[in-house]
């Protein structure tokens, strides 16, 4: 009776849970019911069974992996593209900046070339080796005499042409250092501008490209998100439909089990019907209630058992902890007997270098003071290189 109403509540739970009351739910029941009856036959028949494995989700699981490996694939190949662009470009503006860098060196060069050489200097006119022939004034002059007094030894005849010249080159060429420092001060603030410029523009052309690769990224993580989305909606769904069947399973089986009086659990089942005391083994359903007791019985008497010989085994234990803290402080006694001999032993030794070293002080004092009294002092050597000779 309790098996025949458990049976007519699992049947109403199935029916509220899948609603018994709508024509096409019930329909769609009927129509899983005979799917698992052909299941049920494919299985118990072996030459149809197929060992209890699904293909068909074999191979959907193999297709949903083989899609996503070939998602991260054109992903990671879109991030490379990425990445061989940024690093082209890059390289490009390095170029761009190693020819700036040797165009300024060589303009450089080319400007202490030009316009600082030797006969720019300053003192130039003092070291020129033909300052002779463009002063004009001859260094021998055999047409004049001496006692035409025109000539004077020393005498540069013109100091004054020279001077005014020195003052205009001077002027000429403060005035040329004054022009080219200029024109270089103009040429620096235009290559500081374009090199300035050069700079925002790269600094531009970063910014975007990093943008641009920010953008690639969200893009590329928005498609997979929302592939994962779209793959994580497929599994739930498949995972509903699984355990809507499952559940159908598990209601059938519990029927089946239910009806089946093979499957009950009373003890009574397993004996036999000619002789109540013989259990039959192949329908044992488990020991009796006092067949349990006894056991539990058994089992508490084990277990006082052992409680006392654990007892028993921590008594002894206790025991030879004891006798091993005793055997340990009489080891430490005997260790602190020895340190104190060693330190008695040592302080010996120490009073005996003591007086060793006392000993040999007071005859290394009476050697230098009474024995080895002429020592040769510093007087000794200052009498020599005292005189001529």
């Amino acid at each position: 009776m309790s098996g025949t109403m458990a049976s007519h509540s699992i049947v109403s739970l199935a029916a509220s849970t899948f609603g018994g009351g709508d024509p096409k739910q019930d329909a769609a029941i009927a129509q899983r019911r005979a799917l698992e009856a052909e299941r049920l036959k494919r299985i118990k028949d072996p030459k149809l069974r197929t060992m209890g494995v699904d293909l068909d989700a074999l191979n959907a699981q193999i297709a949903e992996k083989e899609e996503q490996k070939a998602a991260e694939r054109a992903l990671e190949q879109a991030y490379d593209e990425q990445r061989l662009l940024q690093d082209q470009r890059l390289a490009y503006l390095e170029q761009e900046r190693l020819r700036a860098e040797r165009a300024n060196h060589a303009a450089l060069l080319e400007f202490h070339k030009n316009m600082q050489g030797k006969e720019k200097s300053r003192e130039f006119d003092l070291n020129d080796p033909k300052a002779n022939l463009k002063s004009g004034y001859p260094e021998d002059n055999s047409q004049v005499s001496v006692s035409a007094m025109q000539k004077f030894e020393g005498e540069d005849g013109n100091h004054a042409l020279k001077m005014r010249l020195q003052n205009e080159e001077l002027q000429a060429w403060c005035a040329e250092a004054i022009r080219l420092k200029a024109e270089a001060k103009a040429k620096e603030a235009e290559a500081e501008a374009a090199h300035m410029a050069r700079a925002m523009e790269m600094d531009a052309l970063k910014a975007n490209l990093e943008a641009a690769a920010r953008h690639a990224r969200k893009e590329a993580q928005a498609s997979l998100a929302e592939y994962n989305l779209a793959m994580v909606a497929a599994k739930q769904e498949r995972e509903r439909a699984r355990q809507a069947a499952d559940m159908q399973d598990n209601i059938s089986e519990m029927q089946a089990n239910l009806a089946n009086a093979a499957m009950a659990d009373d003890p009574a089942f397993g004996r036999s019907f000619l002789n109540p005391n013989r259990l039959r083994r192949d329908h044992y359903k488990g020991m009796s209630a006092a067949e349990k007791e006894a056991i539990k019985q058994e089992q508490i008497a084990q277990r006082d058992l052992y409680l006392e010989r654990k007892a028993r085994e921590k008594a002894e234990e206790e025991a030879v902890n004891a006798q091993m803290d005793q055997y340990a402080k009489m080891q430490l006694y005997n260790d602190a007997q020895e340190a104190a001999l060693r330190a008695e032993m040592r302080k010996k030794v120490m009073e005996e270098n003591q007086s060793l070293a006392a000993s040999q002080l007071a005859a290394k004092t009476y050697l230098n003071t009474k024995v080895f009294n002429n020592e040769i002092d510093d007087s000794f050597f200052e009498q020599f290189n005292t005189t001529s000779r």
